[in-house]
């Protein structure tokens, strides 16, 4: 646990589902983080570090899947925090849209919290304008 991170990681309240190459995919996964190297999620289910899982996050689109590896495990109350690193550059370029669409939706939910009701066009446009030159720098 005292690797050093590589990439900038950015909190993320999204479901995934995680498949483990020799069982069941695990639905409604808990989404800790996503960064540009891999995701960190919790689940009462433990893995072995080196595990090859593929991870799904289907509520953006296009869908999000990519294979990855079991790089930590940490206890965490009654479940576990895993972070995995995903296997290829691509995986890890969509990772970084899918990272950018999640906190859009984020952003249009928190203005219609406010009272601002934005399609997922609109809040696109405005969190561009606002946030994305500063997007994943520390």
């Amino acid at each position: 646990m005292n690797e050093r991170r590589q990439f900038i990681r950015h909190p993320i309240d999204a479901p995934i589902q995680i498949s483990p190459q020799s069982d069941k995919a695990l639905e409604h996964i808990a989404l800790s983080d996503i960064g540009e190297g891999g995701v960190a999620f919790y689940t009462d289910v433990t893995f072995e570090k080196g595990s090859a899982l593929s991870i799904k996050i289907p509520h953006v689109q296009p869908p999000f899947e990519a294979l990855c590896v079991v790089c930590w495990q940490r206890k965490k109350g009654d479940e576990f925090e895993v972070g995995v690193r995903f296997l290829d550059e691509g995986s890890q370029f969509r990772a970084r849209m899918v990272e950018q669409v999640c906190h859009i939706e984020e952003y249009r939910k928190k203005e219609q919290e406010g009272g601002r009701v934005l399609s997922s066009e609109q809040a696109a446009c405005e969190w561009i304008g606002q946030f994305a030159a500063d997007f994943g720098r520390v």
